[in-house]
């Protein structure tokens, strides 16, 4: 009798795992307003009425995918985040191995995590998942910014994540030659981690000096 629960309860698992991917699969290919329980049900190889059995409603299963993404790519980033460090003997090393990952595409970023996250602006129920799945990467970067000597990892993590995204986007929407991809992204990493490296007061040093002090004698301001 156990047997044969614990083998129900697995095939439920499974089913629910497969409607998950699917709907992940579907607001890819189609945006979130493709997301119905009988296009899921389809797109999953299941019976019409099989979403509708776990999820009450549409927005109860885009929620659900989205945690599920973020499960399994949570684990993606913290391993590759730890590879990334060890051994690196310098930020500059450790912002050189990060951008060849990120450029590689091995963070496995999705069009349709970036369509949840849009959705979210768009409508208020989609915020608290978002704001979950937002805080769940932080909370994996903020060991490897530890490392790096940043005090504050916790302020640098929502920086370090809103860079990646911004960086992903672009990659997505309008991908670049990657000699300028690498050169762009290793540029902007390295600079957030030596700025949220320094010391505040260093930090303003650093920055506070007038832009005429920096004319590299040809009219412009060599920065």
């Amino acid at each position: 009798m156990t047997g044969s629960r614990g083998k129900q309860q697995a095939r439920s698992r499974e089913r629910r795992e497969l409607l998950l991917r699917a709907a992940m699969r579907l607001i890819c290919d189609s945006g979130v307003k493709a997301v119905t329980h009988r296009a899921v049900s389809a797109h999953a190889g299941l019976p019409q009425a099989a979403a509708g059995y776990y999820f009450a409603t549409s927005e109860e299963l885009i929620a659900e995918a989205l945690r599920f993404h973020i499960h399994e790519r949570i684990e993606v980033v913290r391993d590759l985040l730890a590879d990334v460090l060890r051994d690196a003997e310098s930020v500059l090393e450790v912002g050189e191995r990060l951008t060849q990952a990120l450029v590689a595409g091995k963070f496995g970023v999705t069009v349709a995590q970036y369509e949840l996250y849009m959705e979210a602006a768009r409508n208020p129920a989609m915020r608290a998942v978002v704001d979950e799945a937002m805080s769940a990467f932080e909370a994996s970067a903020a060991p490897l910014l530890t490392s790096l000597g940043i005090a504050d990892s916790r302020r640098a993590a929502k920086a370090f994540m809103a860079l990646l995204d911004g960086l992903a986007l672009h990659r997505l929407a309008n991908p670049q030659p990657i000699e300028d991809d690498l050169e762009l992204t290793k540029r902007s990493l390295q600079g957030l981690f030596l700025a949220f490296a320094m010391d505040a007061e260093d930090l303003r040093r650093q920055t506070s000096v007038p832009l005429a002090d920096r004319d590299d004698g040809g009219g412009r301001a060599g920065l």
